[in-house]
C-alpha cells in the first residue's frame, strides 16, 4: 500500500509542476537565505581572537589568500531569494519578520560578526571577528569588555551627518533596543548591566556565565542592531534608516527594490566593494530564474525544490551551494486545545508523518533531512531525525508508523480519528509551504488525522498564529525562527516557558518544567564537548515530549553567476554582509556597470 500511495503522491507532484510551468516551489519563509551554525564555548584571547572552533573546523584564510577584489559596478539580485518582499517597517527594532532583518544587515552593524572565506564553513558562527568592534577582553566568565575600531562613522546622512560613533552612542541604541525589540527579552534574562567606561570601550557584564554568548549575542543577526537613537526618535528608522554599515540606505520602491549606495568611509575596506546594490523583491520563481539566465540577476537564493528546472537552465559554470536549512519548522500548538496537551497524541502526530519519502517529494537536490527540535543546520549539536544513529529508544517517535499512531490516538481521545484544522501561510512563505502542508495533510491522515487546511495572511499570521495565539481545533504549522546561530535559540525563544515571543499557547504542558531546567542548563555548560552531549539527550528527551513536531528539511540552493568571485556562502540574515558584500565583479563584467 506504501508504494501506491508514492507512487500516486510522485504522479499528483508531476501534474502539479506542469500546472506551474515547471517553476517547482518556492522556499519556505526565511529558509530562503536563513541558516545558522553551531555555538561554542567561550575561550577568547586578549587580542579579541574568536571563540574557539569546533572540532575539524580550519580557521579562516589570511587576507593574502583572498585575491584582491575590484571595486564597482552595481549588484543586481532577489534580496531575499523567492521569499522575498516587501517589509513592514525598515527599523528591526519594531518587526521580528525576517523582511525586516534582511535590511537591516546592510546599513546597520554589530559588535561582532562571523568570520568567512574560503576555509570557513557557511554554517560555523563559532568563528568571530570584530564588527564595529577591534578587539575584546573576557577578564572572567561573566564580563566582556569591548574596545571599539578607531574610525568607525555614521552614515553622511542627516541626522547623524558622519560624524564618529562613540561607545555612549552604543548605549543609546542599546537602550532603545531593550524598550522596543521584542528579542531584547533574550538579553534582559542574560545580561545584568551595559556600560561605556568610556568613548571607546563598552562593558557588558552577565547575570551568570552563559556559554554561547558571542554567538547568540554580541553577533546575532536579527538582535542588537546599532542603531542611533537620533534617527528613532520621529520615525525616521522606519523609512529611511541611517547607521555605520558598508552601504548608505538609498530607496525603498514598494513591490519593486530596496537600493543602497556604497558607504566611501566604511571601518573596514575588506567589505563593500559594488558601488550600488539592487535588493529586487520579486519572488516568483520563473522570473528569478528567467533573470539569472538572461544575467539579469548576479546570483540568488532557491530552493530545492527548483533544482531540477534550475540546474537545467543556468550556465554550469556559476556556483551552485547547497545547506541544510536553519528555518526550524513543524506543527506548534495551543496546549489548550484539546486535545494537543496530552503527550500521547503529538507523539501519535510525529509517527503519522513519513520524513524520508516526504523529503523526496519536496528536495530534488537529494540534499535535504528533517529537522528535530533544533534546526537541522545546527552542527555539531543536530541529530538527523531520518539518518541519526544516537536516538536510543527515542528513535521510534521519527518513524512512520500509521498503526501505532491510531493506537496512541484511540488511547488519548478514545477515536482513531481526529478532525482539526491546519493554519499556515503561502503568500509570504511561498508555494513551496503550500506544497509542504498539502503533503502533510494527505500523509497524516493514513494516521487518523483528518486535517482542514487554512491559508492566513502573513501579516496576521505573525501577530497570532505564530506567537501561539491559535484558535480551538486548529495547530500552526510553519517555521519558527529563521537565523539561529546555536540551539540555545530554538530553546529558549521557540520553547521555553518565559519567551517573550514562544511559538506555543495556554496551559503549559506537563513536561515544560523539566524541558525548561534543561534549556537552563545547557546554557552554564562551557566545555564544548560536555555541552554538545547534552544538548543531544536534550534533543532525544524532546522526541518523547514532541512539544512541537517538525517537518523535514528541504536543502537550500543558491546559485551564483561565473562573473561573480570571491563568493563564500554564509548562512543566515547577514548573508548580504558576511558573503555577498565581501565577493566583486571580474573586469568583463565591471565594464557593465
Amino acid at each position: 500500500m506504501a508504494e501506491n500511495y508514492w507512487d500516486r503522491y510522485w504522479t499528483q507532484r508531476t501534474s502539479r509542476r506542469r500546472l506551474l510551468g515547471g517553476a517547482g516551489a518556492l522556499a519556505a519563509g526565511a529558509a530562503g537565505l536563513a541558516l545558522v551554525g553551531c555555538g561554542d564555548d567561550d575561550d577568547d584571547d586578549d587580542n579579541g581572537g574568536s571563540e574557539t572552533p569546533s572540532g575539524g573546523q580550519t580557521p579562516g584564510a589570511s587576507p593574502s589568500a583572498t585575491p584582491k577584489p575590484n571595486i564597482g559596478g552595481t549588484l543586481r539580485y532577489p534580496f531575499m531569494g523567492m521569499s522575498s518582499g516587501d517589509p513592514p517597517t525598515l527599523f528591526p527594532f519594531e518587526n521580528l519578520t525576517y523582511l525586516a532583518q534582511h535590511p537591516a544587515s546592510m546599513h546597520y552593524s554589530r559588535l561582532l560578526r562571523s568570520q568567512n572565506g574560503p576555509d570557513v564553513d557557511g554554517n560555523d558562527f563559532t568563528k568571530l571577528e570584530g564588527d564595529v568592534i577591534e578587539k575584546w577582553q573576557q577578564p572572567d566568565d561573566k564580563t566582556y569588555v569591548f574596545t571599539l575600531k578607531p574610525n568607525v562613522k555614521f552614515h553622511q546622512k542627516a541626522p547623524m551627518n558622519g560624524r564618529a560613533m562613540t561607545a555612549q552612542d552604543l548605549l543609546l541604541s542599546y537602550g532603545a533596543f531593550m524598550e522596543k525589540s521584542q528579542n531584547a527579552t533574550g538579553w534582559k534574562a542574560v545580561v545584568d548591566k551595559v556600560e561605556a567606561p568610556d568613548d571607546k570601550t563598552f562593558k557588558i557584564t552577565l547575570k551568570q556565565p552563559f556559554a554561547p554568548f558571542l554567538t547568540t549575542h554580541a553577533s546575532s543577526t536579527e538582535a542588537f542592531w546599532i542603531i542611533p537613537v537620533e534617527s528613532i526618535d520621529g520615525g525616521q528608522a522606519k523609512t529611511d534608516p541611517v547607521g555605520t554599515g558598508p552601504y548608505v540606505f538609498d530607496a525603498w520602491e514598494t513591490g519593486v527594490s530596496i537600493t543602497w549606495d556604497r558607504f566611501a568611509d566604511y571601518y573596514d575596506k575588506d567589505y563593500a566593494h559594488y558601488d550600488r546594490v539592487e535588493g529586487a523583491l520579486l519572488k516568483d520563481p520563473q522570473r528569478i530564474i528567467a533573470a539569472l539566465k538572461a544575467g539579469d540577476f548576479d546570483l540568488s537564493g532557491l530552493s530545492g525544490t527548483v533544482y531540477t528546472d534550475a540546474h537545467s537552465s543556468l550556465d554550469p559554470k556559476g556556483q551552485e551551494v547547497f545547506e541544510l536549512p536553519g528555518s526550524l519548522g513543524g506543527f506548534y500548538f495551543n496546549f489548550d486545545n484539546p486535545p494537543w496537551r496530552d503527550i500521547r497524541v503529538r507523539q501519535a502526530l510525529s509517527m503519522a508523518m513519513d520524513r524520508p519519502n516526504q523529503v523526496k517529494v519536496l528536495d530534488q537536490t537529494g540534499k535535504g533531512d528533517g529537522h528535530s527540535q533544533i534546526a537541522a543546520s545546527l552542527a555539531p549539536y543536530w541529530m538527523s531525525p531520518i539518518n541519526g544513529k544516537e536516538w536510543g529508544d527515542s528513535a521510534k517517535y521519527w518513524k512512520h508508523d500509521p498503526a501505532e499512531a491510531k493506537k496512541l490516538l484511540q488511547a488519548a481521545t478514545g477515536s482513531d480519528t481526529l478532525k482539526f484544522k491546519i493554519i499556515a501561510n503561502i503568500d509570504r512563505y511561498g508555494e513551496a509551504m503550500r506544497q509542504n502542508a498539502e503533503l502533510l495533510q494527505s500523509v497524516i491522515k493514513k494516521s487518523g488525522f483528518d486535517a482542514e487546511l487554512e491559508y492566513m495572511e502573513y501579516g496576521a499570521y505573525i501577530q497570532s498564529i505564530f506567537l501561539g495565539k491559535i484558535p480551538t481545533g486548529a495547530v500552526g504549522c510553519g517555521p519558527l525562527i529563521g537565523s539561529p546561530r546555536d540551539p540555545d535559540d530554538n530553546f529558549m525563544r521557540n520553547f521555553h516557558s518565559t519567551a517573550a515571543r514562544k511559538n506555543w499557547g495556554g496551559t503549559p504542558i506537563d513536561e515544560q518544567a523539566e524541558i525548561d531546567s534543561m534549556f537552563d542548563k545547557q546554557r552554564t555548560i562551557l566545555d564544548l564537548k560536555e555541552r554538545i552531549a547534552y544538548i543531544k539527550d536534550i534533543q532525544r528527551r524532546l522526541a518523547v515530549v514532541q512539544n512541537m513536531v517538525p517537518y523535514t528539511a528541504t536543502s537550500n540552493y543558491y546559485y551564483v553567476q561565473p562573473w561573480v568571485k570571491n563568493y563564500h556562502h554564509k548562512s543566515g540574515y547577514a548573508i548580504h554582509m558576511e558573503a555577498i558584500i565581501k565577493s566583486s565583479f571580474t573586469d568583463e563584467r565591471l565594464k557593465k556597470g
